[in-house]
């Protein structure tokens, strides 16, 4: 969301130049409305600052938001800079809504959101939004629910290197840096570790809201290792996905480019054979079709006969390309499914009673990433977000050249010693 331009041209670190922008922000009231004037069109959580003229926001002023239908929507403030006279400069707010605006914020009591966090003292913090119940572990994400199901588990960071060398996640610590009732943050912090080491040190922030099903992760990694034999061949994201229903009702999605969705059933129920009553149509809908066993007898040697795949994946190896790919096992060859330019990067994973979807902010453009779904048919899919793709070279850190560049005939200005890798740092958000 933003702050029309009318009621604040915009927001000024120096107090000079604030003041006299800030004037026309006033404790009685200021409009709202979204980034570019299109309203999502799904309920969504927005969090934004505004800023205020010296001397006309206490510390206890409270405000509500109402949209532009008059209806009150859940608001969350919480003070983001002073004045020197004690009164607020800066007040940052979030709410859930998604309707049009212009909105107003105005002095008087928020409506109350749903969202509660349980952080009991050594134990695992607990985030409920209303809708979605996120447990976090001493890996990163235990469980997340929804109606009391179970949509995804064992959430964890990855990372695996050129010699074979795989890492997880392991949390050091967490702290709850917002608990609500319409916004809560929370910080892990950790590392990746295996049975020989721990490195690449990470900090994580989720951001859940009141009464929604998604969550925001950011994430970030800084590398410590050796640039000389620490080549990250794969850096990602993995979730353990159950799975509950038969093959031909689990699915697997990626999006492609311009608003395309590639969806195809575990099991498509399409052959040189058709099935009484052709349901393959309803099944790429993603509708619930009878269990293989209510199917008369040439429709179950139909089912028993067609192909089931296991594995899925979506490579954006370069800005300009990226492929679909499946296969059936280990022991069978990959096929290519379609390709395009630039996925916008989205996978989903489940079945018919539900499933994880997650998204990668800037996919294509901070290639080479990729997704993936391993193991559909099991009792647990595994669905993976590679923010360094497997399908590409490792990443090399190495400066280009053995040795430096003076100023004087090149941009480098590179000192020996000063050109390392150690404590560059990369965040990603999904």
């Amino acid at each position: 969301m933003k702050i029309t331009r009318r009621d604040a041209i915009g927001i000024m670190g120096a107090t000079a130049a604030f003041e006299p922008q800030a004037a026309a922000q006033r404790a009685d009231g200021v409009a709202i409305n979204w980034l570019g004037g299109a309203a999502p069109g799904t309920e969504v959580g927005g969090s934004w600052g505004v800023p205020w003229a010296r001397g006309t926001v206490s510390r206890t002023q409270t405000f509500a938001l109402t949209a532009n239908d008059g209806r009150s929507l859940p608001l969350q403030q919480w003070p983001l800079a002073y004045w020197p006279d004690g009164s607020i400069k800066f007040t940052g707010f979030a709410t859930v809504t998604g309707a049009a605006g212009p909105f107003r914020l105005a002095p008087g009591m928020p409506a109350a959101g749903s969202l509660k966090v349980t952080a009991p003292e050594g134990g695992p913090i607990e985030i409920d939004t209303g809708k979605l119940r996120c447990r976090i572990g001493s890996s990163l994400i235990d469980s997340m629910t929804i109606d009391g199901r179970v949509v995804a588990r064992d959430g964890r960071l990855v990372c695996v290197l050129d010699s074979g060398a795989e890492f997880t996640s392991s949390v050091r610590k967490v702290t709850v840096e917002q608990t609500g009732p319409v916004r809560a943050v929370v910080k892990i912090e950790g590392v990746h570790k295996n049975a020989t080491r721990e490195w690449l040190p990470f900090v994580v922030r989720l951001y859940f809201y009141s009464g929604l099903e998604s969550v925001r992760l950011v994430h970030t990694i800084v590398f410590d290792g050796d640039q000389e034999k620490d080549f990250i061949k794969g850096l990602g994201l993995a979730f353990a996905v159950p799975m509950r229903e038969q093959a031909h009702n689990r699915h697997v999605r990626f999006s492609g480019e311009g608003g395309g969705l590639w969806s195809e059933p575990v099991q498509p129920l399409s052959g040189r054979g058709q099935l009484a009553g052709n349901p393959y149509p309803d099944q790429l809908a993603g509708k619930r079709i009878a269990d293989k066993e209510t199917f008369n007898a040439r429709g179950q040697k139909l089912i028993a006969d067609w192909a089931v795949w296991d594995d899925f994946k979506l490579a954006q190896t370069t800005a300009d390309g990226f492929t679909i790919q499946k296969r059936t096992n280990p022991q069978s060859c990959w096929l290519d499914a379609i390709a395009g330019r630039r996925a916008s990067g989205l996978v989903f994973a489940g079945d018919v009673s539900g499933g994880l979807a997650v998204g990668v902010k800037n996919f294509w453009q901070s290639y080479p990433a990729s997704l993936e779904v391993r193991n559909a048919t099991a009792a647990a899919a595994e669905l993976r977000v590679w923010l360094w793709s497997p399908e590409a070279p490792a990443m090399d850190l190495r400066h280009y050249d053995t040795r430096a560049h003076g100023l004087d005939s090149s941009y480098e200005d590179v000192q020996p010693g000063f050109s390392t890798p150690h404590g560059v740092a990369r965040t990603s958000e999904m």
